[in-house]
């Protein structure tokens, strides 16, 4: 298929690569000529251009763009999606953007690879980012079925896991367990770093190793993102929030009157639910 990638970061950048690995031709549409150069460089796409219009001849089109730009798209990026064109996204919200897409495009699937690291912009994309990730699609019963099968059919092929659900269902899962943990690992970042005796930074920072950087690394990542995760998830991220205090709260509480057994059986239960999970 001729693909268009509308933005040439982490994840935008990584599909360019794989999906001409897979035999499509990739038109990415780059934010200024500084990225372009530099996309050009790495072969991100077989064309890379900062004109929307380059946009005409693709059949499929995936939006990788901050959730601020897929929530409110220019005129622009609108007019020059083809009426035909099948088109997704990879945001990391589903509501408010499918509310947006369903009437601006009929072709439109909301979906969104649970891939990504720390990293940004255009140098950071890799070809094996969606080996064996999970990637949600989110229809709703105004979803074409057709472009639906399309894009499941192109997700399985970049080697993924597909999960579908409803973009409600989506929303308050990711809450928990992709935009939490960027607002709980900031905090353990401060905690660590502010306000703190230069002599215990210093030890600090010989000691940290595997540990320290496993819960702080997804919250050195990009701070628009967790910016605007806050703003359009802002509902189901204050729940959570909330529900993670009181875990906090009774583990304090634990320790403070030295109730071990408690202390270890949450530490057990723990462990337990882990091994449920990943």
């Amino acid at each position: 298929m001729n693909i268009g990638i509308v933005g040439l970061g982490l994840i935008g950048g990584s599909l360019g690569l794989k999906l001409q690995k897979l035999n499509h031709t990739i038109f990415g549409i780059s934010n200024n000529e500084s990225n372009k150069e530099k996309a050009i460089k790495r072969n991100l796409a077989n064309t890379v251009s900062c004109d929307l219009n380059t946009l005409k001849d693709c059949s499929l089109i995936i939006l990788a763009l901050p959730i601020q730009e897929l929530i409110k798209p220019s005129k622009l990026l609108i007019k020059s999606i083809p009426e035909n064109a099948i088109v997704t996204d990879v945001g990391s919200i589903k509501k408010p953007i499918i509310d947006i897409w369903e009437n601006i495009h009929p072709l439109f699937v909301g979906s969104h690879p649970m891939a990504g690291n720390e990293h940004q912009g255009v140098e950071s994309g890799f070809i094996n980012l969606f080996d064996k990730a999970k990637w949600v699609i989110t229809p709703t019963k105004r979803t074409n079925s057709k472009a639906l099968e399309i894009i499941k059919h192109l997700i399985k092929s970049l080697n993924c896991d597909l999960v579908e659900t409803s973009p409600e269902t989506h929303d308050k899962a990711v809450a928990e367990v992709s935009h939490l943990p960027i607002f709980l690992s900031s905090s353990l970042i401060h905690t660590v770093n502010v306000n703190k005796e230069s002599q215990i930074l210093e030890i600090s920072k010989k000691l940290a190793s595997s540990g320290f950087a496993d819960t702080s690394r997804v919250g050195a990542g990009n701070p628009q993102l967790g910016l605007d995760l806050a703003k359009h998830n802002r509902t189901h991220i204050l729940k959570a929030l909330k529900e993670f205090k009181n875990y906090i709260d009774e583990v304090e509480n634990f320790i403070e009157g030295e109730d071990w057994a408690k202390l270890y059986q949450r530490l057990e239960d723990s462990k337990k639910f882990r091994l449920d999970f990943l």
